[in-house]
């Protein structure tokens, strides 16, 4: 009997896990989820100094590399998260076992109205107000565990005989349209967090770079003409009329922000984001302008 007793509420906890498997284990959704979170990411980093993503001409493999080492963590935490759910659905499955049908009623009552006030913060974080209040995962995690602990609270209640029987057989007939729905707000939940992480690692990543750019890589220029370059930190310096030279004019001053496309992205070394400095485009190409790095 303790066996059997047990089953159902293995079952209960089974098939949601199962289903929230289906929808967010498939190679396609994680590939959507790290290429989204490396662009956000990128985005946000590229974009505090001012630059265009598109202009960088990442590719979809750079976004996938770069989103692998930050969503470790919180990968880590969600599968934590996950072993603590198991714990505490065995312990509640105990409780419920052992309540009189009329309290187990009560009980998947009030999850019932549990999922459904964190569904609803996590649409009210949809108008952006709890996140200013509360943090950007709040509203997305609040999304995902409402609508599971929504299916979670039907499944008990028809498992455990919780409801009546007309009761139960609507819920057994609308089983599929619900665990759709359930589907979608768990991808947009995924995404959603995604984004508010991805956005929220670039900007931090940004502005670590703007702290410590005094020690960034150095960037030397070397050019044949004059480029114009005025910018705080930039040092100019005219190295020879002689037709012997190949450059007439060095720069310092500068460091490193990127290479990509055949363009360097540097950065002046008195860059902040207040005084109006631009990030400087120079071609990698031809035999007009040089780039020497050192640490």
């Amino acid at each position: 009997m303790a066996g059997d007793e047990a089953g159902p509420g293995f079952r209960g906890i089974g098939s949601l896990l199962g289903f929230a498997t289906k929808v967010l284990a498939p190679a396609g959704v994680l590939t959507a989820v790290l290429y989204y979170f490396g662009y956000t990411r990128e985005r946000a980093r590229y974009g505090y100094f001012g630059v265009d993503l598109g202009t960088v001409g990442l590719t979809t493999t750079d976004y996938l590399v770069r989103s692998a080492g930050p969503l470790f963590a919180p990968l880590a935490a969600l599968l934590v998260t996950g072993v603590a759910v198991i714990i505490v659905h065995h312990l509640l499955a105990l409780l419920l076992d052992r309540l009189a049908l009329r309290w187990r009623r009560v009980a998947c009552g009030v999850l019932a109205a549990v999922a459904l006030i964190t569904l609803a913060i996590g649409a009210i974080g949809l108008q952006r107000r709890a996140e200013v209040l509360a943090g950007p995962l709040v509203s997305p995690v609040a999304l995902a565990a409402g609508a599971l602990l929504l299916d979670y609270a039907a499944e008990n209640s028809r498992i455990r005989a919780a409801l009546p029987g007309r009761v139960a057989a609507v819920l057994d007939s609308n089983a599929a349209l619900r665990r759709g729905l359930v589907a979608g707000l768990l991808l947009i939940a995924a995404f959603w967090a995604t984004a508010s992480v991805a956005q929220s690692q670039g900007e931090t990543d940004a502005r670590a770079i703007e702290v410590s750019l005094m020690f960034q890589p150095k960037a030397t220029v070397y050019s044949r003409q004059r480029l114009q370059i005025r910018a705080p930190g930039v040092g100019m310096a005219r190295l020879s009329d002689g037709k012997d030279s190949a450059y007439a004019f060095r720069y310092d001053g500068l460091r490193t922000l990127a290479h990509s496309q055949g363009r360097w992205f540097l950065l002046p070394a008195g860059w902040t984001r207040d005084n109006g400095a631009s990030v400087i485009l120079l071609p990698d190409s031809g035999d007009d302008i040089r780039v020497d790095l050192a640490p």
